[in-house]
């Protein structure tokens, strides 16, 4: 069995929904309880974090703290910290598909690192980290000549965030290659779930209930020539690029495509190409990307993506759905 670490990396449109354990009432932490976790982690926690340098869309206020993990124990070990103090958490992967709102997030932002990126090689059977970066685990398998991940070409998100919004194309998704994943539940326990008990369908998946973090997943792929594989990656890459605002900073689709249509092509027959709030403007290339021309506020961003969907109820009666995660509090 060969083993690989992967680096991570960044991107500017994906689907990566972060995973957050659910409180009813957020508290902010103690000196004391920074100290405490700080003694957790190897890598020195992130106090007061401003999650703009952590997200594709370049929004967000600070972190109550931003704390990276690179065991299954340290995850573990922050996770208990975590439940007994009522602490909420937000799983973040590459800070794509979400939008942090101006107030920040209270609580803990977990991000996965060291031995929990990291892939299994084993024939056409592979154990993949869950906080991998997406692209390196594609060219990895192709290199292997292994397909069947090709429908995320393009997705600068994590394994994890991937999973959970079943990232891919319009008929093709990741959900159908799993076989099986790992998670640490809500309660702090270790469990894998076989594939019988995993359901996917559009954009979406029941892995957020089934637990808080993604800890590793088994894919079954196919074999193929790499060079064959490669060919598919780059001519969907190539695809993207030419109809999708990749060179900006942006949060991936906004809104999920409404049954027997698509998102982009109502946003655009209704003229919003171009509309401004603020640096948050509608992207030019593609009607369902907000790009950040510099210097948005959430508050714009968010403002501006209820503009583009009441006008689109006004004028087809379709109320559109989010796809992008919205997390945090007001400024």
């Amino acid at each position: 069995m060969q083993q690989e670490k992967v680096r991570r990396g960044r991107g500017c449109w994906a689907f990566e929904p972060s995973r957050t354990l659910p409180m009813e009432v957020e508290t902010e932490m103690t000196e004391q309880e920074r100290k405490a976790l700080a003694k957790l982690v190897t890598e020195p926690p992130k106090f007061n974090e401003p999650m703009r340098h952590h997200t594709t869309l370049r929004v967000g206020g600070p972190a109550d703290a931003l704390v990276t993990v690179h065991t299954l124990d340290e995850l573990q070990k922050v996770v208990q910290f975590a439940l007994e103090r009522g602490l909420p958490i937000l799983v973040l992967g590459e800070g794509s598909n979400l939008i942090v709102k101006d107030g920040g997030i209270r609580g803990i932002v977990l991000r996965l690192s060291g031995e929990l990126t990291r892939i299994n090689f084993d024939t056409q059977e592979i154990e993949v980290g869950g906080g991998t970066y997406l692209p390196h685990l594609l060219v990895k398998a192709a290199q292997r000549g292994l397909s069947g991940l090709e429908c995320c070409t393009g997705v600068p998100g994590t394994v994890g965030g991937a999973l959970i919004s079943n990232a891919g194309t319009a008929e093709e998704f990741i959900g159908g290659k799993v076989t099986r994943v790992t998670v640490l539940t809500h309660e702090g326990i270790l469990r894998t779930v076989e594939k019988d008990e995993l359901r996917f369908s559009y954009r979406s998946s029941n892995l957020k209930e089934l637990g808080l973090v993604i800890v590793s997943a088994v894919f079954n792929l196919s074999r193929d020539e790499p060079k064959a594989i490669m060919e598919r990656i780059h001519r969907r890459w190539r695809y993207r690029w030419e109809t999708q605002p990749v060179n900006m900073p942006c949060a991936g689709c906004i809104f999920k495509n409404p049954p027997g249509d698509r998102a982009g092509r109502l946003l655009d027959a209704a003229g919003l190409k171009g509309v401004r709030i603020g640096d948050a403007q509608v992207s030019t290339v593609h009607a369902n990307f907000i790009v950040n021309l510099g210097n948005a506020k959430a508050k714009d961003v968010l403002a501006l993506a209820e503009l583009m969907r009441e006008t689109v109820k006004a004028k087809f009666g379709i109320t559109l759905e989010y796809e992008v995660q919205i997390v945090g509090e007001d400024e």
